[in-house]
């Protein structure tokens, strides 16, 4: 299995695919990766239609899913 950490230019992004789960540290699967945008994550489309930009920032790694830095309730307070 592939893990890459963040490093200073983000290279990481382009094994940010489609499909992939993105998971809080309280393991919950917030949703799944549409693409990266600009310096943002792209959720496909949620059950409310809606999609949502999660900032690269906050990724700490990318391997079988990109795993976040934050809880699920970090990350809804944030969007």
């Amino acid at each position: 299995m592939l893990l890459r950490s963040l490093d200073a230019k983000g290279t990481f992004m382009d094994n940010i695919t489609p499909g992939l789960p993105i998971i809080c540290t309280d393991d919950l699967i917030f949703a799944h990766a549409e693409g990266v945008e600009h310096n943002y994550v792209r959720t496909a489309p949620m059950p409310d239609g809606q999609r949502h930009y999660i900032p690269l920032e906050i990724v700490g790694r990318v391997g079988d899913g990109v795993y976040l830095t934050v809880s699920s309730e970090e990350l809804r307070k944030m969007l």
